[in-house]
């Protein structure tokens, strides 16, 4: 077993329905047992989610939003892309991520070793897999309500010398905290003073992220 798998005690899907925390187990790196606080609402206004959008992610929502909804439920249910950027930005629809970053810890080895090779097969798979895009938290373990992630594809990858430039695109934001309040659900590493949203890093977990999202009430429209 991989060292830095996460392993859930519950159901993932009940976690909606009851108060009753999953706890996640990891087997190495010094995280330690971590129980989840269940879903929580975060509201905020369009307003202020716009702004947010350009400074974080250099987007702007289109007047006539698209519907992403076929296409969300179309992706892979078996694994899916967190990224995690620090000094990096999502800007116009591309970013790149340091090699020495990506898919190297809290991936299970036997994705890491699948995945080492960015064949124009193993992109076409990456490309089917939902992503969590997200900026480092500003405090550990928790991050400002205001806060978005964003959740997409990729289309593209591009090794180019010491990094990989990704180019995505974005369905929905969403406040960043509920991901701090589901770190269990979504598989991701958590430790006493830490979790996995404080490191930048690019990680394929093996969660069915569709799942995932109706159990947090997030609809992808």
């Amino acid at each position: 077993m991989d060292n830095n798998q996460l392993i859930p005690s519950e159901l993932t899907s009940a976690l909606a329905k009851t108060a009753n925390p999953n706890i996640l187990v990891n087997q190495g790196d010094g995280i330690q047992i971590q129980q989840n606080s269940g879903p929580i609402n975060i509201n905020v206004s369009s307003t202020e989610l716009s702004e947010l959008l350009g400074g974080i992610f250099r987007l702007t929502p289109s007047e006539n939003p698209v519907t992403h909804a076929m296409e969300w439920a179309s992706l892979s249910k078996d694994c899916y892309c967190l990224f995690v950027l620090e000094n990096e930005e999502y800007s116009d629809g591309t970013f790149s991520i340091a090699k020495d970053r990506a898919l190297q810890k809290h991936t299970p080895a036997e994705i890491r070793d699948k995945y080492r090779m960015l064949s124009l097969d193993n992109i076409a798979e990456l490309k089917l897999m939902p992503c969590i895009f997200a900026k480092r938290n500003i405090r550990y373990k928790e991050t400002e309500p205001g806060h978005p992630a964003l959740v997409g594809r990729i289309c593209d990858i591009v090794p180019q010398g010491e990094v990989i430039k990704i180019r995505f695109n974005g369905f929905q934001a969403f406040p960043q905290q509920i991901l701090n309040q589901n770190i269990s659900l979504l598989h991701m590493a958590s430790a006493p003073l830490r979790n996995e949203l404080d490191l930048e890093h690019w990680a394929i977990k093996r969660c069915n992220l569709i799942d995932a999202f109706a159990a947090m009430n997030i609809e992808i429209k």
